[in-house]
């Protein structure tokens, strides 16, 4: 990969970026789907239906059992969601190899790390906690109230205003369409890693690089000359 310099900040995706969280995701929309008399989906069909937040997994579980909800039933299904996924948020949730070393590295060289999600906020938290890391980030945004969801490149812009900086020292790392749809929206360059949930090869979708394990970041911003 090459260089990825000047970078002061970058902000990471965190569902198939940072962790593989498929299996809690999955384990929610099976309770959801039982509470409604539905059989389960296996859990590599959830990992296809991952992206844009919680309501289009709902969307995509129950239309893949021909299931079409109206507003009412939706907002019962979500409620009822939200409820099973907050209780057990990251208990089957994993990083994948070198992110904890990799955050540590940029923080250690100065360069501040945020997070950015469409998963519920409070949900975001809990599971950076679970999994160890929330410290190393500055900021986190998710979905809330009056906050437009990505790839709306209003939270990415609020983030750089807490970052202190500018879309041309801002990496935005993820996996999916939506993150570097949202990267462009806001003027940032977009890291994909190749490991992720993306339904189509990332290369494919044209972000400025590629990389296939999190601690290739080191080396495309020189902090270490071990580096991968």
């Amino acid at each position: 990969m090459g260089s990825l310099q000047p970078c002061q900040a970058v902000i990471f995706d965190l569902d198939g970026t940072l962790a593989d969280t498929v299996g809690d995701l999955a384990l929610a929309i099976e309770r959801t789907l039982a509470d409604f008399g539905l059989p389960p989906h296996p859990e590599d069909v959830v990992q296809g239906m991952v992206g844009n937040g919680l309501r289009k997994l709902v969307d995509r579980a129950f239309a893949a059992h021909g299931v079409t909800l109206d507003e009412a039933e939706h907002k019962k299904a979500f409620a009822r969601l939200l409820v099973h996924y907050s209780a057990d948020p990251f208990e089957n949730s994993k990083l994948y190899p070198g992110v904890l070393e990799t955050l540590e590295q940029l923080n250690a060289a100065g360069i501040e790390c945020a997070l950015l999600t469409n998963k519920m906020e409070p949900i975001a938290h809990d599971v950076l906690n679970g999994l160890g890391i929330a410290d190393l980030f500055k900021e986190v945004h998710g979905e809330k109230d009056g906050r437009p969801r990505n790839p709306d490149p209003a939270s990415a812009l609020e983030l750089m205003q807490v970052l202190g900086t500018e879309p041309e020292t801002t990496l935005l790392v993820g996996d999916s369409g939506t993150d570097l749809k949202t990267a462009r929206a806001a003027g940032l360059r977009a890291v994909m890693v190749s490991y992720g949930y993306s339904t189509v090869p990332v290369a494919t979708l044209g972000p400025d690089a590629v990389i296939n394990h999190l601690h290739e970041l080191v080396g495309g911003l020189a902090l270490a000359s071990e580096a991968d």
